[in-house]
C-alpha cells in the first residue's frame, strides 16, 4: 500500500494497551497506512515523536517509544493522571482504548536530539513525561558508549528496564525524595564530576522550571557550549496546554 509521506494524518488501529507501572500506559498502534508510512526515514530518528488525534479530541504529542518493523507496529507510552475518566485528553483516551479502536496520528517531527560525530559522552535528564523520549535516545547509542541518566518519576514502581548496550549508569528518584535538593543533588553532582573528559552532550526534558534549571546549570556553572545542549520543556506546573 502506498501512503504519501507528506500526508498529514494516517489512520492506525490500537493492537494492544496494557499498563506497564502505576502511571504509565503503553498502546501498540498498527495498520496498512502504519506499514507504509513506517518507510519515511525520519521515524528512526531517537526521540522522534508524532501527534495523537482520537476521535472528538484534540491531538497532543508523544514520542515514539519503539517501533517493530517486522510486525510494522509502534509503541507510544502515555503518562496516567489522576481522574482520567472525567477529562477530554488523549492520555485519558489511552487509559480506556481497547484493540480494535481507530485514532489517526501525524508526524513524524524530531525529538531535538542528534548525537554528534565527536561526542564522547552523554548527559540526559527526565521526569515521568519525558522518559519515553529518554530511554529511546539510550536504547539507540552504539555499545559501551558512556550515557548518565537522572530520571525523576512518581514512584519507585514507575522504574523502567533499559534494554541498551550502551554503558549506562542511572539515578531514579522520586518526587517524594526532593530530588534537586540536599544529599540527593550532592549525589547528581558527583555524577557529573565523574563524567569522562572530552566532548560531551546534554539532553533534558520535563518540567518547564525544573528543565530550565538545569539547563541554566550546564551553560552558566559547567560552561556547556549552547550547540552541545538539548532542553525542552514538555509541561509547566500550573499551566494548561503548555508549549515550550
Amino acid at each position: 500500500m502506498f501512503v504519501d509521506q507528506t500526508k498529514q494524518h494516517i489512520q492506525c488501529i490500537v493492537l494492544s494497551a496494557i499498563t506497564i507501572t502505576p502511571h504509565m500506559r503503553r498502546v501498540v498502534l498498527g495498520g496498512p497506512e502504519l506499514s507504509a508510512w513506517l518507510s519515511n526515514p525520519q521515524v528512526q530518528v531517537p526521540a522522534a515523536w508524532v501527534k495523537i488525534f482520537p476521535p472528538g479530541i484534540k491531538g497532543r504529542a508523544y514520542t515514539i517509544r519503539s517501533i517493530d518493523y517486522q510486525k510494522s507496529t509502534i509503541c507510544i507510552d502515555f503518562v496516567m493522571h489522576s481522574k482520567e475518566h472525567e477529562k477530554n485528553t488523549v492520555s485519558a483516551w489511552a487509559s480506556f482504548c481497547q484493540p480494535g479502536d481507530c485514532v489517526e496520528i501525524a508526524g513524524p517531527r524530531s525529538g531535538g536530539f542528534n548525537l554528534q560525530s565527536d561526542t564522547e559522552w552523554l548527559w540526559i535528564a527526565a521526569d515521568l513525561t519525558a522518559l519515553p523520549a529518554a530511554i529511546n535516545i539510550i536504547e539507540s547509542l552504539a555499545a559501551d558508549f558512556p550515557v548518565t541518566a537522572f530520571f525523576v518519576i512518581d514512584s519507585l514502581l514507575d522504574k523502567q528496564e533499559i534494554d541498551t548496550v550502551a554503558k549506562l549508569q542511572a539515578r531514579w528518584r522520586t518526587l517524594a525524595i526532593r530530588p534537586d535538593t540536599g544529599a540527593m543533588r550532592n549525589h547528581i553532582m558527583k555524577d557529573i564530576k565523574a563524567l569522562p573528559q572530552g566532548n560531551g552532550q546534554v539532553w533534558i526534558a520535563g518540567e518547564a522550571r525544573w528543565s530550565k534549571g538545569w539547563r541554566d546549570f550546564w551553560l552558566d556553572h559547567q560552561q556547556l557550549p549552547a550547540s552541545r545542549m538539548s532542553s525542552k520543556g514538555y509541561w509547566k506546573l500550573g499551566e494548561q496546554d503548555y508549549r515550550d
